[in-house]
């Protein structure tokens, strides 16, 4: 934990955190673009590499990316590279629309999260290593994943434990013109929120607790709301919902919230204010999804 600022990285013991989310897009560099303009420092364009045995070398993953690094948690954008399954996943997903489609879990030991999961009866994958390259060294992750039988209709939902933290959280990636330092809460709409809430309840191993319209689950940094589609734009008037289920927003916290005010006007980007330190932007749609921009000690719109 950084002793001043009270900002943490990685879970300990068996704490949950909601790691990262993940923007699914047909074309990085105008998403890459949008974001810039949002006011967000990028990591350069990557490709993914995976391998389900760590004695192998890794293989091509079907996807690349580029992050946006914060003082707690980041923001991933993914796109499509060549045909393999993860690529035909991806692009899949895009179709339904542009946007955020990855919530990514962290926990202190992937393997045995893989364990808990398999004996609550959860279909998996072998854990998978993935790795990337960048400055410095070589990014590595051991990720859980659903098998594609039992994958969640929300989107890619995944539990990871960090391996190398210092090479990925670099100082020099920390800093935005926008002053954004951390991402907290997701909110997503489903048909059925209650069977929604039950199943993430278990794979998160949290209770769900109601909220109007729908269920909350808080973790031990962030949380996930599961909302009616009515619920959610009643929480977000005039949002667009293009099906259901739907990542709908996310909140992104700002260390000086008139600063980022201010930012968004320098650029022309229209916003919102739904209540004191709470600013609400449509990103373009080369992007897709909500941000919600707030000061630490905001509330989401939902909650």
């Amino acid at each position: 934990m950084d002793r001043v600022t009270g900002f943490r990285q990685l879970p300990q013991g068996g704490e949950v955190f909601l790691d990262h989310h993940g923007h699914f897009v047909p074309d990085m560099a105008a998403a890459s673009a949008a974001l810039a303009r949002l006011g967000f420092r990028l990591t350069p364009y990557t490709e993914h590499s995976l391998t389900t045995d760590p004695d192998r070398p890794p293989q091509p993953s079907g996807t690349a990316n580029r992050c946006i690094m914060l003082r707690e948690s980041y923001i991933e954008v993914l796109s499509a590279v060549g045909d393999a399954p993860m690529a035909r996943q991806l692009r899949e997903a895009v179709a339904r629309y542009t946007g955020l489609h990855l919530l990514a879990f962290s926990a202190a030991d992937a393997a045995a999260e893989h364990a808990r999961l398999s004996d609550l009866g959860f279909a998996l994958q072998p854990l998978v290593h993935l790795s990337r390259a960048a400055e410095g060294g070589r990014l590595r992750f051991s990720v859980v994943r659903l098998d594609a039988g039992q994958a969640m209709q929300e989107g890619r939902i995944q539990f990871l434990t960090h391996e190398t933290p210092d090479l990925l959280w670099r100082e020099d990636l920390l800093d935005h013109p926008n002053r954004v330092v951390a991402m907290r809460e997701v909110v997503l709409a489903s048909a059925d929120p209650d069977e929604a809430a039950v199943r993430f309840g278990r794979y998160l191993g949290r209770s769900a607790m109601t909220v109007p319209g729908g269920w909350h689950i808080g973790l031990a940094r962030g949380g996930l709301t599961i909302l009616s589609a009515s619920a959610l734009a009643a929480a977000l008037p005039g949002i667009v919902i293009p099906a259901l289920p739907f990542i709908a927003a996310s909140t992104l916290i700002s260390g000086d919230i008139a600063a980022t005010a201010a930012y968004l006007e320098s650029m022309d980007i229209a916003f919102t204010q739904s209540a004191p330190g709470v600013l609400r932007t449509e990103v373009p749609p080369a992007l897709g999804s909500t941000m919600i921009f707030m000061e630490r000690r905001g509330r989401a719109p939902w909650l």
